[in-house]
């Protein structure tokens, strides 16, 4: 490959990775729109500065995202829980009226 042409799968792998920060942050979408219209005019510095920003973004999203997902996985196990509880106890209520049953 000629330097130009590694120059070019760099823009173009630097643009893709943008993209996809852009896409998975969750900024109004009005932000993003002015993220995407000033990129061309961004010097390489301040576009090192905007993939940190995004990928701050993107992480804390992600992390909040994980964070509600644990609070309802533990909600569905009590409830779970309960649930099995009170069927066990009918269960149990349920062989103790037979068993009586079977005793008369």
């Amino acid at each position: 490959m000629t330097s130009q042409e590694d120059f070019e799968k760099e823009i173009t792998q630097l643009g893709e990775r943008i993209a996809l920060l852009l896409v998975a942050s969750d900024l109004p979408d009005e932000v993003k729109a002015g993220f995407m219209a000033m990129i061309p005019e961004m010097t390489p510095e301040q576009l090192d500065r905007l993939i940190a920003l995004l990928e701050a973004n993107v992480k804390e999203t992600a992390v909040a995202e994980e964070q509600q997902l644990g609070r309802s996985v533990q909600e569905a196990q009590k409830a779970y829980e309960t649930s099995r509880k009170e069927e066990e106890q009918q269960a149990i209520k349920s062989m103790n009226a037979i068993e009586t049953l079977l005793n008369q």
